[in-house]
């Protein structure tokens, strides 16, 4: 298989913003350079340079998105932009996140763990009185570096109890409802209505060692799918934005559970969350935290 590397130079104050877009986008994966001294500096920059490089990768002929990050760039960044692309194989693609993909913790309970490091020093380091969660994380979204997930695996902490039943809304790479089953659910239904996401989930679930005891069904499929209202849960998870949740909330409170973790969502849209939540769930709101400009949301009814 074959991908469009797009590699592009910009300044370092609208990154954040940038890979945020890149996340609603749902590219296939990206990664920032955050030292190269293959790169000249400029005569006036410091040690911390100005200007910062990231790598995307897509579909070989999604034009679509690669115009959208071209007006992104042209919109935000008053032409002090550098933008060039090239078709890569998908080994390249592999290898370029195993150079800059490496273990990290989240929260008290999990040590992430790419899948080419699971022997590594670094991995055995980090996973002491942790629970390891390993993941290709360069298929589908949910990498565990971006604030929703770290947000979501931290409440999940709290929230996922043994023998629990969850489903996880959006699954993308898997890496919420491997969280779930790591902290002790029993029943995991992980939906997705992007197939190439139904793929990445399978082979990091199958990464991962789990109890015979559990049982997990990967599905494709939106919000209608009828194995979502054929089971109750403990708890819902999704890390999906406010747009895609507003606009699905009328299937979402079918869904036979009482607990909510939402994700996905700007700090902007939080007073929106709240009337929505209101209005269409009931019950209340039981913790609402922020992390760089983004909510995770924990509703009961």
């Amino acid at each position: 298989m074959k991908y469009q590397e797009v590699k592009v130079n910009l300044p370092k104050e609208i990154a954040e913003e940038f890979t945020e877009f890149l996340d609603s986008l749902q590219v296939e994966g990206y990664y920032e350079i955050l030292f190269d001294s293959t790169i000249p500096k400029k005569e006036e920059e410091g040690i911390i340079r100005d200007n910062t490089h990231i790598h995307i990768y897509l579909p070989e002929n999604d034009i679509n998105k690669e115009i959208q990050i071209l007006i992104f760039l042209k919109t935000n960044c008053n032409e002090n932009y550098f933008l060039e692309s090239r078709v890569v194989e998908t080994k390249e693609f592999a290898l370029a996140y195993q150079e800059f993909y490496k273990p990290f913790t989240i929260g008290e309970s999990f040590s992430i763990i790419p899948i080419w490091e699971k022997d590594s020093e670094k991995a055995q380091e980090i996973s002491k009185d942790k629970i390891p969660l390993y993941i290709n994380p360069g298929m589908a979204f949910g990498t565990g570096h971006h604030e929703t997930t770290k947000l979501m695996l931290t409440r999940m902490q709290n929230v996922v109890q043994s023998k629990d039943s969850v489903i996880d809304l959006g699954t993308g790479s898997g890496i919420l409802s491997i969280g779930a089953a790591l902290l002790g659910a029993e029943f995991i239904l992980a939906i997705d209505i992007d197939p190439n996401a139904v793929k990445a989930c399978e082979y990091n679930w199958s990464e991962n060692n789990f109890p015979s005891t559990k049982t997990i069904k990967i599905l494709e499929g939106g919000f209608d799918h009828e194995e979502i209202f054929q089971h109750e849960f403990q708890v819902l998870l999704a890390n999906i934005t406010f747009a895609v949740i507003s606009q699905n909330i009328s299937r979402i409170k079918k869904i036979k559970t009482n607990r909510f973790l939402f994700s996905g969502i700007i700090t902007e849209k939080k007073e929106d969350s709240m009337e929505l939540f209101t209005k269409e769930l009931g019950g209340k709101l039981v913790s609402l935290e922020e992390f760089n400009g983004w909510l995770m949301i924990d509703w009961k009814r």
